[in-house]
């Protein structure tokens, strides 16, 4: 592996941690052993990255990766505790996935709303979800009062809501 591919590896593997989380975390149900089966995945998707074709859908394969290294946890760890049948994994792995790029299309339709927003609205909704700043924060960075600052914050979440919801039908 050259080492731009490399990069471009690490990259994807980087890319894709929050997401191989939430998948783990649903399929474990405790955020210690999702937290350890994301370690082994890693190493796997690593150790395996011979066998990645760039281009090809890395999601799915990573995901895959995943799956198996839950099966290969749970085998290594049955104790005394209530485990599930592999069954109910293989089950909860599929709603997962499907839960997972549902999720995806929700975030690339939000994205593609926040770019009909009005300036005035977008500024509000940046500052408030992305740099985090109170109402009141805004409002005197702004130069507005507070009462402007939450109705502009409402009538953005309702306009994004509603574009969302007219994207999805």
């Amino acid at each position: 592996m050259t080492r731009q591919n490399e990069e471009e590896f690490l990259q994807l593997i980087t890319q894709f941690q929050p997401r191989l989380y939430g998948y783990l975390l649903t399929l474990m149900g405790n955020p210690d052993d999702a937290n350890d089966v994301l370690q082994e995945t890693n190493v796997n998707l690593w150790e395996g990255a011979s066998k990645y074709e760039p281009g090809t859908n890395f999601k799915a394969w990573a995901f895959r990766v995943a799956h198996f290294q839950v099966m290969s946890y749970r085998q290594r760890r049955v104790r005394d505790r209530v485990t599930f049948s592999n069954d109910l994994v293989a089950t909860l792995a599929v709603e997962a996935s499907a839960a997972d790029e549902l999720q995806e299309a929700r975030r690339e339709l939000l994205s593609e709303c926040l770019k009909k927003l009005p300036k005035n609205m977008l500024t509000v909704v940046g500052l408030r979800y992305l740099d985090g700043l109170s109402v009141s924060e805004i409002a005197t960075k702004l130069s507005l009062a507070s009462n402007a600052i939450s109705q502009r914050l409402f009538r953005a979440r309702r306009a994004l809501e509603e574009c969302v919801v007219r994207s999805m039908t």
